[in-house]
């Protein structure tokens, strides 16, 4: 009768577990079989009058402690593995070749100190004379007061005139000559440099010798001939003997 009983039951359960192909089957999940196919062996062993099997088996509730203490296990020999931090790639920094240098700063131009100045052309002639600078001119040609003939500018240039006074400020008679200093006058154009020329004029500074009464003044002149296409710009008066850095400028103005 027992025997009986479990091979109905079994049939039962076997049922269950494979359902028809033409019904509706019953989803049952992965722990509702375990359990059937657990109490049905449980019952099998039960009724078992060999009593073979000792080991005992689990009920409902000792199977799902079953199924915690698995879970358990499988999470501690296989931890969930945390993605490691990224390690931050390196900012790239730019090779720098030892031939390069760095560039050099441009260091400031220092600007040129002025040149020391005479108070005075007349410093030129160590005081003894009263010289100053009166007017100039330009042109083809130019012809002085009393003289006859008139002097030309070069093809292909002009003519700038100077024109300077001379006064003996002593109490004696003194002699002015030329040949006796060392005064130099160079005219700056807007492009070149010039040295005076010799002329015929009678009062050419260059051959200037005159004797001079206290008091007495006279004229002088320089003359320049300069390309057609420069502009005059000053008279750079200088002595060496008197001082190697001084000089003293005539702005000209035409």
């Amino acid at each position: 009768m027992k025997k009986g009983f479990v091979l109905i039951l079994a049939g039962f359960m076997v049922f269950l577990l494979t359902a028809c192909d033409s019904g509706e089957h019953i989803k049952l999940t992965q722990e509702e079989s375990d359990a059937i196919a657990q109490y049905s062996a449980y019952l099998i062993m039960k009724y078992d009058n060999n009593k073979s099997h000792k080991e005992k088996l689990l009920d409902e509730k000792q199977l799902k402690e079953a199924y915690e203490e698995r879970a358990a296990e499988e999470e501690e020999n296989n931890p969930v593995k945390e993605d490691p931090t990224p390690t931050p790639s390196p900012v790239p920094t730019e090779t720098v070749n030892p031939e390069q240098t760095a560039p050099e700063t441009a260091e400031p131009t220092a600007t040129p100190e002025p040149k020391p100045v005479f108070e005075s052309i007349s410093e030129c002639y160590n005081n003894k004379f009263e010289v100053l600078f009166v007017e100039s001119t330009s042109g083809k040609s130019y012809k002085g007061d009393d003289e006859y003939l008139s002097v030309y500018a070069p093809d292909g240039q002009k003519m700038v005139v100077a024109k300077f006074s001379i006064r003996n400020d002593s109490s004696q008679d003194q002699v002015f000559a030329t040949k006796n200093f060392n005064t130099s006058y160079k005219l700056i154009s807007d492009k070149n440099t010039y040295k005076p020329k010799m002329s015929l004029i009678t009062n050419d500074l260059l051959l200037l010798e005159k004797k001079l009464a206290p008091g007495e003044s006279t004229s002088g002149i320089l003359v320049y001939f300069i390309d057609e296409e420069d502009t005059p710009m000053s008279i750079i008066v200088t002595n060496t003997d008197i001082s190697p850095d001084k000089i003293y400028e005539i702005t000209i103005n035409h």
